[in-house]
């Protein structure tokens, strides 16, 4: 195997998003430390954004951070466990550290199958926005919230999990494993059932992609609306709205242009845009290693918090180094 990535995986027939499936002109060696270099400060900012939520009350309790919460953990669980094996691989000239089929489904049940999860709930997210900021009456109960809000949130993650389950962990067809590939060769064998395959294409990538799309345009669109028409003040929603806003964008920057190439490409140019889907495959890690980032950001007084700390740290060290130059003066003038 030469140095660089190779996948027998069609582009036209995955959906998942991990950047090191593509046979890019890219080294191992460049492909470790571009991905290390994100990695650390990515978990790290995953544990901060995790620990600051769950120690305020209001950011758990409010309904517009829990889907956020959830996308975030299934992100996390994807740095952790996916991408890690992958630098993993990397590091290894390609080669898989654990000779195993169950191994390689697991692996692949992370990597199709949870990033499949986070573009279906970012869509439900970019959907319940709208109700959020317009009609925030309707969650006014107890039963309303839970049919409408936490329903929803509990419901899609179990039918991606029995799907995918059933898809790569269960397979009606033999799968191909090559442990001398990153993620045993990314080519779980439903991609070849043509049932499923399409279903996964269309209800887990073109269409929540686009739903991503279609929404965040359409609620920015409502509030310049609302705004000038009803001089509303949107101060207290503001924060809300960008903040899906921005992780909607991040996605998309990656997943619209992967997902208008697997249309084209599904309704009968197969190579259509090929050589730019392997590069957009490659740089899709970057989403989940991002997303912490851009979740920290609007945490509330988080800021001020870190501005705070930064002033802290050089009072500190200020005192030091004055008194470390004032013993080196008294030194000199005893010489």
């Amino acid at each position: 195997m030469d140095d660089n990535f190779t996948s027998t995986t069609p582009a036209s027939n995955t959906t998942d998003g991990s950047y090191g499936l593509s046979n890019v002109d890219f080294s191992f060696a460049f492909q470790f430390w571009f991905s290390l270099s994100f990695h650390v400060p990515s978990v790290i900012c995953y544990v901060f954004v995790f620990a600051y939520i769950l120690m305020h009350k209001t950011q758990r309790q409010a309904l517009h951070n829990h889907s956020v919460l959830l996308l975030l953990f299934i992100s996390f669980i994807i740095v952790i466990f996916d991408y890690s094996w992958t630098l993993d691989a990397a590091r290894r000239g390609g080669h898989v550290w654990l000779s195993s089929t169950i191994f390689c489904r697991i692996w692949w049940l992370l990597d199709f199958g949870f990033y499949d999860a986070c573009t279906v709930i970012l869509a439900w997210a970019s959907f319940e926005r709208h109700i959020l900021v317009f009609y925030s009456n309707i969650l006014s109960t107890r039963r309303r919230r839970i049919l409408i809000h936490y329903l929803p949130l509990v419901i899609m993650p179990i039918y991606l999990f029995i799907f995918y389950i059933y898809a790569i962990i269960f397979p009606p067809c033999e799968s191909p494993y090559d442990f001398t590939s990153p993620v045993c060769g990314a080519y779980p064998c439903y991609l070849l059932v043509p049932v499923l395959a399409t279903w996964a294409l269309v209800f887990h990538g073109i269409v929540p992609t686009f739903l991503i799309f279609f929404f965040n345009a359409a609620l920015v669109l409502r509030i310049i609306w609302h705004k000038r028409r009803h001089h509303q003040n949107w101060k207290k929603c503001r924060k809300m709205v960008f903040q899906l806003f921005s992780i909607s964008v991040l996605y998309l920057s990656m997943n619209l242009p992967l997902m208008v190439i697997a249309l084209v490409q599904s309704v009968g140019y197969p190579d259509f845009g090929t050589q730019a889907q392997l590069y957009l495959y490659f740089f899709c890690g970057l989403i989940q290693y991002l997303l912490p980032f851009i979740c920290l950001t609007y945490l509330p007084g988080i800021l001020q918090k870190i501005k705070t700390l930064y002033l802290r740290a050089t009072r500190r060290v200020a005192p030091l180094e004055t008194f470390t130059l004032t013993q080196t003066q008294r030194l000199h003038t005893k010489i």
